[in-house]
This record gives C-alpha cells, sequence and structure tokens, in this order.
C-alpha cells in the first residue's frame, strides 16, 4: 500500500548550465502536474523516495536532491539528470525541417527551447496506456487517478510529491478506481511481465504484452528512450496531419516521414502540445484557422500543472 514519508535535505546541492535557447520552464512544464512544477520549480523523480529540486535561473538551474533517508540510490539518476532534462539534446535540425510547418511551426515559434523530458518506461508505458483510445483529459485524468490512489508521498519542505505508482500497488480495484477499464488487464499483464526491468535496448518485448500495439509502443520510445524515429501515429494525428498536408490518412506516417525524417516522432508529440490536445473537430479548426501554438485553452499538456487537488499543495 502507498504510504507518506518526510524527505531529508537538500542532501545535495549542484549546478547545471544550459544552452542560451534551452527554455527551463516550459520544459519542466510541460506533462507536468501540480506536484512536478509549481510555477517557479520542478521537481524529478530520482529513485524510490527521492527527488531532484530545479530551480530556474537565466542560463542556468540550481539542484537540491531530497530523499527520506541516507540511501545513496540517487548518486546515479543524478548522473542522468542532465539527459532527463534534454539539457544539451541538439534540435537544430528538427528546428529547420519544422519551420514554417502547420502543425509544429507556431510551438517552434513560440517554445523555441522546450525539450521533453525523458521518463522511465515504467512511466511512459502507463501514460501510453491511459492514452489508448481516450481524449487527453480522459487518459490524462486517469493517470491522475491512478497517482492518487497508488503513489507514495514525499513531503519536500513544505510541498507533497507523488511518485510513479508502484507496480506492486496496482491491482485491479486500484485500476477500476482509477477508470481504466480494460486497460487494466493490459496493466496487470505488464506488472506480471516486468516490464518495468526492462532497457531500450529490449523494449521491444513490450509487444508481448496483450493491449500493446504500435501507438503504446512508439509512444514509450519516445518519452523513455528519445527515440524520435518512432511514430505514435493515433486516429487523432492521423485525421489532423491528413488535413493539414493534403494527403490520404493512409499517407500520414510517408508524409511524417518525409518531412521530419528521424524527428518524425517528437513532431507528433509538438503537434499535440501546440494544439492543446483540444478535441479532433476543435483542432481542425484550429488548423483552419492557423492557430497553431498552445495555449488557448485548459487543461492541456501546457498547463497541467494547475489542476491538482488542494490536498497536495501544502503539507
Amino acid at each position: 500500500m502507498p504510504y507518506t514519508v518526510r524527505a531529508r535535505g537538500p542532501l545535495y546541492t549542484f549546478e547545471i548550465k544550459s544552452t542560451a535557447l534551452y527554455d527551463w520552464h516550459a520544459t519542466l512544464a510541460t506533462y507536468s502536474f501540480g506536484w512536478q512544477y509549481d510555477g517557479a520549480k520542478g521537481y524529478v523523480w530520482l529513485c524510490k523516495h527521492c527527488i531532484a529540486k530545479i530551480k530556474p535561473l537565466d542560463n542556468h538551474a540550481n539542484i537540491y536532491i531530497y530523499c527520506e533517508s541516507n540511501d545513496r540510490c540517487w548518486e546515479y539518476a543524478v548522473n542522468e539528470l542532465r539527459d532527463v532534462l534534454g539539457v544539451y539534446e541538439d534540435l537544430s535540425e528538427y528546428i529547420r525541417l519544422g519551420k514554417g510547418d502547420p502543425l509544429v511551426g507556431g510551438l517552434l515559434e513560440a517554445m523555441p527551447g522546450l525539450h521533453l523530458r525523458r521518463t522511465s518506461i515504467w512511466y511512459a508505458f502507463l501514460v501510453a496506456v491511459c492514452q489508448q483510445n481516450a481524449s487527453f483529459k480522459q487518459g490524462w485524468n486517469m493517470l491522475y487517478k491512478l497517482h492518487l490512489i497508488a503513489s507514495d508521498r514525499l513531503i519536500v519542505e513544505d510541498k507533497i510529491f507523488l511518485e510513479p505508482p508502484k507496480p506492486l500497488n496496482l491491482n485491479r480495484e486500484v485500476l477500476r478506481k482509477a477508470g481504466l477499464g480494460y486497460r487494466a488487464s493490459t496493466v496487470l499483464e505488464a506488472v506480471q511481465k516486468q516490464v518495468y526491468n526492462l532497457s531500450c535496448d529490449d523494449i521491444d518485448r513490450l509487444e508481448d504484452v496483450r493491449g500493446v500495439g504500435s501507438y503504446t509502443l512508439n509512444l514509450v520510445r519516445v518519452l523513455a528512450c528519445r527515440d524520435y524515429n518512432a511514430l505514435p501515429l493515433d486516429r487523432w494525428l492521423k485525421r489532423l496531419a491528413a488535413e493539414a498536408y493534403n494527403v490520404q490518412p493512409n499517407d500520414v506516417y510517408g508524409e511524417f516521414d518525409r518531412r521530419f525524417k528521424s524527428w518524425k516522432g517528437l513532431a507528433a508529440i509538438h503537434t499535440t502540445i501546440a494544439f492543446d490536445a483540444e478535441p479532433l473537430r476543435r483542432a481542425l479548426e484550429r488548423l483552419k484557422r492557423g492557430d497553431n501554438k498552445p495555449g488557448l485553452v485548459e487543461p492541456s499538456p501546457r498547463a497541467l500543472q494547475n489542476y491538482a487537488s488542494p490536498l497536495l499543495r501544502t503539507c
């Protein structure tokens, strides 16, 4: 069962410098719940009951490590933090390819310093499963409820941070309460097959889990492995891209490949962000108007942090 622990710290502090283009706040805010970003600081899970608090400044950020105990699992995780944040990721080729594009051009103009935060394979899997045959609101509401029900709470100063739901905390009743429906069987089989132990080298084994198709696998590849050559193509993106590029839906994959080459997976995620993950009808209306910059509606990938239980904001 989930439980609440108080973190000690900061146990360690250091600084991460970034390039001039890197946008700390955009990167920390996008696809973040309220316990992951509070408008001024980001909180990134490192390992069991350990997090990094990230305070952006001008061209760098101060990093503070908090943990429940003297367990030093964070020492390895800290070495991965720069990659998790994408601080030194070179997107120049992608930005060149996407400039003026009807789907991602507006986002690249408005938020050129945005980078995706890399997640664990387990968390990326939960995100992907919750998005199966679901709208943005439905999928992220499932994940939100899953956190509330199955996440350990880590008290960090005056904040409560919800860790990724642990596999052993999940059962059919928990998944039912979170609203996963038929997806519960997929999650339980994934737990049984210990997909949380997979690495990016053997991630294809995800397909051994019933209910995991190309969309789910490719979304995990993008979020957990930065494999931007993998294209998570769902009905929403296929229909929107077909309209934007004046091609048949069955030709959308080839068009993404032609336009974005090995960056097509990132372009898929950026399209969702650019159009605030709105329902297809409204996204198509925005496309016709040229409204391809985020921030027109909430909740959205850019503004999830505004939606968190008041009980989680202070201790």
